[in-house]
């Protein structure tokens, strides 16, 4: 008594295969080149919205670490005196 067993086979339509990978880089370049778009227009007003404010963020950046500094310096001061007694 031999066994044969018949295997399935492994078949791809080589020729849907051939359109499914274009459709994939047809999609996966015009999705780069939405994502350039974007990236460019949000670039752009962010940029016009930088421009339009009355102090730059590194000028206000700066203001706001002047203001921690000095709020951090009264809370020290105010810790210690109260302590101190």
């Amino acid at each position: 008594m031999t066994s044969s067993t018949s295997h399935p086979t492994f078949e791809v339509d080589a020729r849907r295969m051939r359109r499914g990978i274009a459709l994939l880089w047809i999609g996966g370049i015009t999705w780069l080149i939405g994502a350039a778009l974007s990236t460019t227009a949000l670039g752009e007003a962010a940029r016009k919205w930088i421009a339009q404010m009355e102090e730059s963020p590194s000028e206000m950046a700066q203001r706001r670490m002047h203001q921690l500094k000095v709020a951090a310096a009264a809370g020290s001061k105010a810790w210690r005196e109260e302590y101190s007694q």
